[in-house]
């Protein structure tokens, strides 16, 4: 498996049904890609726009997605980094679904690069108010006093939510990434060869030294992704058959 992809804040469910629809063909249509590469996966958090896991629910617009992950990670790894939309993960990705979940950073090596990851959520260096939000929204018992809530209620509440707080961020957060290349900067003063950032919706690919910033950018848009193969990363786009080569603005 010398191939690698990085996917992005696809945020599933979060646009119109006609938006969705696209999102998810696109989506399924990469997943046989990558199966077909014989590829190893990670996505980079927000793979959906609200993920909440009740005791015996789950939402029923991802089911055909769950059941093509279920099947590639039968087949392959799959990571997942969670992220700001992934507060409320439990068992259920890893256990029904095969997903190995990574809570905060994960560290790994391929074709013989040292990668560190992380969605990227409360990077900026001046937003304190989001990190104490995060500890809020993290806390197990306010996770317990929400599953009170019937799912019927409780997701399209945190849907409604999620939404307001992504228009109300968009100026501050996702078209602002330079907070987020001085942290990659670092970890490759420290010594990795790739650093793996998402959240701010912004695709990038920058050497900085000896090693590489990489952000996958989003699929809920752009539908951009990133490739590391023969230890060289890359930028791509997915137009539901073909990788295009990405070129930054």
């Amino acid at each position: 498996m010398d191939k690698l992809y990085f996917i992005s804040d696809a945020h599933l469910g979060a646009q119109n049904d006609e938006q969705e629809e696209l999102k998810k063909d696109r989506f399924l249509s990469f997943l046989h890609h990558v199966h077909n590469q014989n590829a190893d996966l990670i996505i980079v958090g927000d793979l959906f726009d609200f993920w909440f896991e009740y005791k015996h629910v789950i939402p029923r617009q991802h089911f055909h997605i769950l059941a093509r992950l279920d099947e590639l990670t039968a087949k392959q790894p799959v990571h997942y980094m969670a992220g700001n939309h992934d507060f409320w993960m439990d068992s259920f990705m890893e256990q029904e679904i095969g997903l190995i979940v990574h809570p905060d950073d994960f560290i790994t090596e391929k074709n013989g690069l040292k990668i560190y990851l992380r969605h990227g959520d409360g990077l900026l260096i001046e937003d304190k108010g989001y990190r104490f939000l995060k500890r809020i929204l993290r806390n197990r018992l306010n996770i317990k006093l929400y599953r009170l809530l019937h799912p019927d209620v409780g997701i399209p509440l945190a849907l409604a939510f999620s939404h307001k707080s992504r228009e109300s961020g968009k100026n501050d957060i996702y078209y602002s990434d330079e907070d987020y290349r001085e942290f990659a900067r670092e970890k490759i003063q420290e010594g990795f060869d790739l650093v793996v950032l998402g959240h701010t919706h912004v695709a990038a690919l920058e050497k900085y030294g000896h090693g590489w910033y990489l952000n996958p950018g989003n699929w809920m848009e752009d539908f951009t992704f990133g490739v590391l193969q023969h230890g060289k990363p890359a930028l791509y786009q997915w137009d539901g058959k073909h990788e295009i080569r990405f070129e930054q603005s």
